[in-house]
């Protein structure tokens, strides 16, 4: 964290959970691309998804959810689906989200971030 926003840091004393995947690139190879298949013509997806930083995001909890409730018991999978992996693919893979920009494989063009001013000290106070 910069000292551009001086804000504290918060910590983090919670055990720290041993993972299946050692990153969200293996969940995503090993796990998540195995099991998602639909159709091109509605859904998106870029083989170099890790450009896109909301997609990073989204997949990093995304894996960081599936670890946590694999462990879950007998319905802990079926909670990960509804809650988390068929909310979060629909937001990745639709043809409005990330990837909306990429017209074919050669022809893709990563967006760029839009723009954010930095606001006025009061508005951290306020935080």
């Amino acid at each position: 964290m910069t000292d551009e926003y001086d804000i504290p840091a918060a910590v983090d004393d919670s055990p720290q959970l041993e993972t299946f995947y050692q990153n969200v690139v293996e969940f995503v190879d090993e796990w998540l691309l195995p099991r998602y298949a639909r159709n091109p013509q509605t859904h998106s997806w870029d083989p170099r998804w890790f450009e896109y930083v909301e997609v990073v995001d989204r997949l990093e909890a995304l894996w960081r959810s599936w670890e946590f409730l694999r462990l879950e018991g007998m319905t802990g999978m079926a909670v990960f689906f509804r809650d988390y992996f068929d909310p979060a693919m629909a937001q990745i893979a639709s043809k409005d989200g990330p990837f909306w920009n990429m017209t074919s494989l050669q022809g893709r063009q990563v967006p760029e971030p839009w723009p954010s001013d930095k606001p006025d000290s009061e508005f951290y106070a306020s935080l």
